[in-house]
Formats: C-alpha cells, sequence, structure tokens
C-alpha cells in the first residue's frame, strides 16, 4: 500500500502483478489477465480450467511464467458467446486487454480514457468517484457490440466501493440495455453497504451485476488524508549521468492509425475497440517489433516503460525483448513516497507529460543503477523537446542509454 495525494481517498493498493507502479516480469502481468479470464470461465459458465493452478504457482512464486503464459497462449481458452469486455483507465487499460486477449471467439475490447476528442462522435461518458482525474470516456468505433444484448465484462485492478462500476452501467444502460454484466478484479474490497447498493441497482435497473475477483475481503480506514507533507521526490538522487539517448520508430510494425485532433492514435491499443480476430494480428506484429528492439539492446538488465494509458503493447513488446527485463509505466497517479520495505512507493520521479504539456506524470520504485538500458514507449510522435522532462528524470537512475521508441511517425 501507499498514501495517495488526493483528498478524496488518501490510501492506493500497489499490486505486484500490474506493471504500473512497480517494475514486474511482464509475463506475471500477463499471467494476472489470464487468471481473471480463468475465474470468469469458472464463476459464470462453470468452467473450470486446469492451467488456473499453474497460472497461481507463477503469481506467487514468479516462477516459470514465461512457460506457463506461452503453454497458455498456443491454446487459448474458448469464449462461450458473444461478449463485449471493458478495461477502465489508466491502471486497468493492460489487464483488461490481458483478459480480452487470453480469449478466441467473438469478443470485443474497449478501454475507457482520459483522452479528450473533439470530434469524435457517440462518446460515453461517466465519473470516477474518487481519482485524481475523475473523467472517463468511451469512443467506440463499432457499436454493433454495444447495441447486441450480449454481457458486458469489466475488467479493474480492485474494487473499494464499486461507485465508479455502478456509474458506467447506468450510462451504458440508459442507450444500450441488456441483462448482465459482470465485474472481474484482482481485489474486491467492498462493504456489506456497498454490496446492498448494488444489488439496490440491479433490482432498479433489472439487470443482473455479478462481481468476480481472485481476492475478495474488507477493509477499515482509520484516520484522514494527509494534507501537507514533505516530499523528496527526485531530489533524492543529485547526480544526472551522462546518458545516450537514441530514438526508435516502429511505425513500419504499426501502420494502421486513427487521426484526430491532429494526433496520431494506433488503432490496436484498445481505446477505439478491437476484436478477436484482429487480436491475432497484433499478436504477430508485436512479436516482430520485440525480436527486432532485442537486437538492439546490449544490456544485461533492461526496464521498459510504458506511458499513463498505453501499456498493454509496451509490456507485450518487453516480453520479447529478453530474459532479465522488467516492465512498468508512468502515471497521473500522485503518490507520497518513503523508502521503507513494505511500502510501495520508495521513490518518486515527477515531470512534465509528454503527451500535455499541462499534465504532471510519475514514476514510481526506480532503483539508482539497477537497470544497464531503458526502453521509453510512447504511443504517438512527440517532438523531442517535448520529452526533455522525463529524459531528464531517467537519466537520474544512472542507465547508460536511454531508448525513446515511438509507435508513430508524425
Amino acid at each position: 500500500m501507499a498514501a495517495r495525494i488526493n483528498p478524496k481517498r488518501s490510501f492506493l493498493f500497489i499490486s505486484k502483478i500490474l506493471g504500473k507502479h512497480i517494475p514486474v516480469n511482464p509475463y506475471i502481468s500477463l499471467l494476472g489477465g489470464m487468471s481473471l479470464a480463468a475465474r470468469y470461465l469458472e464463476e459464470v459458465y462453470d468452467i473450470c480450467l486446469p492451467e488456473m493452478k499453474d497460472i497461481i504457482y507463477s503469481l506467487k512464486t514468479g516462477e516459470n511464467a514465461e512457460k506457463n503464459y506461452k503453454k497458455i497462449k498456443r491454446n487459448l481458452f474458448k469464449l462461450p458467446e458473444k461478449t463485449l469486455f471493458i478495461g477502465f483507465a489508466e491502471t486497468a487499460t493492460a489487464l483488461g486487454h490481458s483478459v480480452f486477449a487470453s480469449f478466441e471467439g467473438n469478443g470485443y475490447y474497449i478501454h475507457t480514457t482520459r483522452e479528450i476528442i473533439d470530434d469524435f462522435d457517440n462518446i460515453i461518458k461517466f465519473e470516477e468517484e474518487h481519482s485524481h482525474a475523475t473523467s472517463h470516456r468511451v469512443y467506440p468505433l463499432d457499436f454493433s457490440f454495444f447495441k447486441s444484448n450480449c454481457p458486458i465484462v469489466f475488467v479493474d485492478d480492485e474494487i473499494t466501493t464499486g461507485k465508479t462500476i455502478l456509474n458506467i452501467i447506468k450510462s451504458i444502460h440508459k442507450d444500450y440495455p441488456r441483462k448482465n454484466y459482470y465485474v472481474v478484479t484482482i481485489l474486491d474490497w467492498r462493504s456489506d453497504e456497498d454490496k446492498k447498493r448494488f444489488k439496490s441497482i440491479e433490482d432498479m435497473l433489472g439487470v443482473n451485476i455479478k462481481v468476480i475477483s481472485l481476492i475478495s475481503g474488507n477493509i477499515e480506514i482509520i484516520g484522514q488524508p494527509i494534507k501537507s507533507v514533505e516530499r523528496k521526490e527526485e531530489n533524492q538522487i543529485d547526480n544526472i549521468e551522462k546518458t545516450e539517448v537514441e530514438y526508435i520508430y516502429l511505425d513500419s510494425y504499426f501502420d494502421e492509425i486513427y487521426r484526430y485532433n491532429d494526433e496520431s492514435y494506433l488503432k490496436w491499443t484498445g481505446r477505439f475497440g478491437i476484436t478477436l480476430d484482429l487480436q491475432r494480428k497484433i499478436d504477430n506484429k508485436i512479436e516482430e517489433a520485440g525480436l527486432f528492439l532485442r537486437n538492439i539492446c546490449n544490456g544485461k538488465k533492461i526496464l521498459c516503460m510504458g506511458t499513463e494509458e498505453f501499456m498493454y503493447i509496451p509490456m507485450m513488446i518487453s516480453a520479447y525483448i529478453g530474459e532479465d527485463v522488467y516492465y512498468q509505466s508512468t502515471t497521473r497517479s500522485p503518490i507520497y513516497p518513503y523508502d521503507e520495505s513494505e511500502y510501495g512507493a520508495k521513490n518518486a520521479f515527477s515531470f512534465v507529460s509528454p503527451n500535455n504539456e499541462k499534465l504532471k506524470n510519475y514514476f514510481y520504485n526506480a532503483p539508482y543503477r539497477y537497470y544497464d538500458e531503458i526502453f521509453l514507449f510512447l504511443e504517438r510522435y512527440i517532438e523531442k523537446d517535448k520529452l526533455n522532462s522525463i529524459l531528464k528524470q531517467l537519466k537520474r537512475l544512472g542507465v547508460r542509454k536511454i531508448f525513446v521508441v515511438m509507435c508513430t511517425r508524425n
């Protein structure tokens, strides 16, 4: 856990699976998605998969993660019916995508986003109850899954009260009603009162809402949010090493883009929706890109870093780069750093977002002189001067080289 700089909620559960705040083996994160996919089949369709034992073993011990992931990847789970999957920005965009990608069949995935695309019609909006950035939007290019009566599966890393889930259900149900909504999550901390609220919404809308988790329980919140504290961010490290920076473009692998607001968005991230058929094409391109980067790097310990919502594709690419590779992502979420063994954010680095100069971003738990090289992944082309802030902080880690990987060109 960690202390959150947010008057609405003063704490944050820091996951060792997600690859967000804590660097992880990318195969562990991908198996986290597979574990939720298996739990969904078990709880909804009474399908118990023998692979679940291997998945949980790897999640607990960290062992055989690559082996177990690739074994399941060769024989994906069968999706029993047409299903719409929705992941939540920003933390669960990759988790939702990895749940979806665990299946074969008639499935569609889209994730919520905080991006504002002015000229996009027919967006779905809702509010998050206790986030630092409360407004979510959904930009589907294909509304057929929304207009159908297929079940919707929401994917999040944890639910505390569940109010955000209920907000999006009410928003979707108003225009695209259906009978069944499911929530799959790593952690379910809802109180009895929160569960009664879910039952009340079920009765009001005449729907079924079922929550499926890996871990569930109750939490007790004591005290009040921290109003002020001395923040020891990047000043903990004063020595900026001379680090080489190289720019790499992957547009030859990721050539399908959408252009809105003069920005180039990748078609395959899930922001605008993706089918399972297209996912198989993505898998091949990602492997090619990962092997290309593998031939470029020379370091023994590598950190791959996604940016904000752009998590799944960098995570997948990093899995192909090498063996001693760690993955994490930048975030908009501000956390108080504290160097203690059981605390979730031992150090913190803040910088101006490359995507929006009005926003501050962060990354956490980055040890000094631990990595030889860093791959920084950007969905869109970014002018080099807009990268100065994040590159300055990455250089403080004492790495020999930083590769800035842009998936589109200007």
